[in-house]
């Protein structure tokens, strides 16, 4: 080190001060984080100890609490229902020929509704003239004409009403393979 400038001495007595100020920072935020560390230690001793203290006194009542409503659920108990339960009634499957089977009623077939009258046909229209046809100005047009009767549009014509087919019956056959499910 004989051989160090004046300049770099200086460098180097700055560079150690400002490393003896950040570790000395550091050592004071350990110990400040050392006190804090035993402050709380010291809390949760203290709150492990009330608890342990208070804890055979919070079971004592709580066993307590459950006897209790256990006697008042016995005390409470209802007499005897009247209910009883509904008298069972045997199952029969049967899939046989033997089977009886009441006639299902016949679907009352629906009447369609009545198709209305066909509307009155207007007459037929006018000819109108081919100089009634375009707009005028009235500048061309100096003889008075009685005007026309305006044409009615031809009233509307309803929908016409759609007959159903009534539904058709099949035996009753338990073979289904020959069945068409689309109708």
């Amino acid at each position: 080190m004989d051989d160090m400038t004046l300049d770099t001495r200086l460098t180097l007595a700055k560079y150690e001060d400002i490393t003896a100020q950040y570790t000395a920072r550091v050592n004071e935020i350990g110990e400040e984080f050392a006190q804090n560390l035993s402050a709380y230690d010291a809390q949760a001793a203290e709150r492990d100890r009330l608890i342990a203290e208070q804890l055979p006194a919070i079971e004592a009542a709580h066993e307590a609490a459950k006897q209790e409503y256990l006697r008042e659920q016995q005390a409470e108990e209802k007499p005897a229902s009247t209910w009883t339960p509904r008298e069972s009634k045997p199952t029969v499957l049967s899939f046989g020929a033997e089977e009886v089977q009441e006639a299902a009623p016949s679907p009352v077939p629906v009447a369609p509704a009545p198709v209305p009258p066909p509307a009155p046909v207007p007459p037929a229209p006018e000819p109108v003239s081919a100089r009634d046809r375009y707009l005028s100005f009235g500048v061309e047009d100096e003889e008075d004409e009685p005007p026309q009767r305006p044409v009615a549009p031809p009233p509307r014509v309803g929908r016409p009403v759609v007959q159903r087919r009534a539904a058709v019956e099949e035996p009753d056959d338990d073979d289904w393979s020959g069945r068409s499910w689309v109708r």
